[in-house]
């Protein structure tokens, strides 16, 4: 794949007097600044950088809003990147916290699938979101695209048409742009969830491996653990057995 011209970051205003945004522009990068609902810098549509201090790490794990960002950006990207500026350990003084706190928090979300990174100021970071965005924009063809709906959603929605997509993108496989083009086809959660196989498969995006696990999600007794339908070749068709693209 041909290198494109330039490396595209989408960036919270809020970051403007941070330093980085500036590091980025001398790298090469183009910079677009918007409002965020969640993150900072948005490297493809499925990659996301928060950026703290250390102490504001610090005072993030004090007053339990870590995790609750943590699962809210978890809800609206496949990966999240939290870069911690600083020294983190020289932080611990000031802050009345111990080692034990920030080790345990860099557990938990080391468990919860953040990737959390130290840097030691604003240039170091700007060059991890750089190659970050480089790497996924060159070698794997993504792009910097992100609802403004998808974010909304992940931090709790209130309108219907949120609340509807955040029903449909609660099943495993289903990000939210492929769930607003689901209830694009199909109007209601309600006409999705009942419709059969052969017209899920018309919407863009749900290939038979989706299907199945829809299917699975819907049907599987949870008061037995097992699956309501032994053999999804019934409403996949026959050659579903053979072809599980």
């Amino acid at each position: 794949m041909r290198e494109p011209l330039v490396v595209e970051v989408l960036a919270d205003d809020r970051e403007e007097s941070g330093g980085v945004i500036e590091e980025l522009r001398r790298l090469g990068a183009t910079v677009y600044i918007r409002r965020l609902e969640l993150g900072d810098y948005v490297v493809s549509e499925d990659v996301v950088v928060e950026r703290k201090t250390a102490n504001d790490f610090i005072a993030s794990i004090i007053d339990r809003r870590l995790f609750e960002q943590a699962r809210s950006l978890l809800r609206a990207f496949e990966r999240v990147i939290m870069v911690v500026e600083g020294d983190l350990w020289s932080a611990l003084r000031w802050r009345g916290v111990t080692y034990k706190h920030v080790l345990g928090a860099l557990s938990s979300l080391a468990l919860m699938g953040v990737s959390v990174v130290p840097t030691s100021g604003p240039r170091e970071t700007a060059y991890l979101v750089y190659n970050l965005a480089r790497k996924l924009q060159v070698d794997e063809g993504k792009r910097v695209r992100v609802s403004p709906t998808k974010l909304r959603m992940a931090k709790g929605g209130k309108t219907v048409r949120e609340a509807q997509l955040n029903v449909i993108a609660s099943i495993p496989g289903i990000s939210y742009e492929l769930a607003e083009r689901i209830l694009e086809h199909f109007g209601t959660p309600r006409r999705f969830f009942a419709a059969h196989p052969h017209e899920l498969r018309k919407v863009r995006g749900l290939g038979e491996k989706r299907v199945r696990k829809i299917i699975e999600v819907l049907d599987t007794n949870c008061r037995t653990g097992g699956g309501a339908r032994a053999d999804l070749s019934d409403y996949l068709g026959e050659g579903s057995k053979t072809n599980s693209q």
